[in-house]
């Protein structure tokens, strides 16, 4: 177990994501610079662009059935205001622990409404939506726990990697595999919570 001096990151990221998050962050930065800058001379607080992703989560829920590409660029929409309303804290030197926290609030009710949107439109399986909004919070708790405990988990094959693959595959081309997308993140994300706990409990309770 490390000392308790030694730092530790208070975030749902593996180290193999560590590794380019610097870099990831970098290009993000140049990327809301321009939109952060006006949203911080226009005095828009960072925390309500980051509660902003709820209701576009319902717009892209209500969107789904009549215009599904309008539905996925909305989708985009409430992906990038994830990355802006840290853009906007930092450059506003407004960002705090608290603001971090309400964003990770903000993000699941947004990708849980969304994922129940799909269930609600027919899309996809109301049991694997279900288990998605349950596994999609533990999964990022625990990547956030195991990195508190400085244990983090060494790989973990996000949402983004095989959920939204099918969502554009969906909203663009009317091709649905987000039963089969779904059962994928699933995995992944039950994968990340058995390791993650494991990885706990060889660390928590002790002196």
């Amino acid at each position: 177990m490390l000392p308790l001096e030694t730092p530790r990151a208070s975030d749902s990221y593996s180290a193999v994501e560590r590794i380019w998050l610097g870099p990831a962050r970098a290009v993000l930065a140049a990327l809301y610079g321009p939109l952060a800058r006006l949203l911080a001379a226009l005095g828009v607080p960072p925390n309500a662009v980051s509660l902003s992703q709820i209701p576009l989560g319902f717009a892209v829920v209500a969107l789904i059935p009549v215009q599904p590409a309008l539905a996925f660029v909305l989708f985009l929409v409430t992906l990038a205001v994830d990355g802006v309303d840290g853009a906007l804290a930092r450059r506003a030197g407004r960002a705090t622990r608290f603001g971090a926290l309400l964003d990770q609030y903000a993000d699941h009710i947004r990708e849980v409404t969304v994922v129940g949107g799909f269930a609600l439109h027919g899309a996809l399986n109301p049991f694997l939506a279900v288990m998605y909004a349950i596994a999609y919070p533990a999964t990022n708790l625990t990547l956030y726990l195991a990195n508190e405990r400085a244990v983090p988990v060494p790989v973990a094959i996000k949402t983004y990697m095989t959920f939204y693959p099918a969502v554009a595959l969906y909203l663009l081309g009317g091709i649905n595999v987000l039963d089969a997308a779904a059962g994928i993140a699933l995995g992944s994300m039950t994968a990340v919570v058995a390791i993650g706990m494991w990885r706990l409990s060889r660390v928590m309770d002790r002196a």
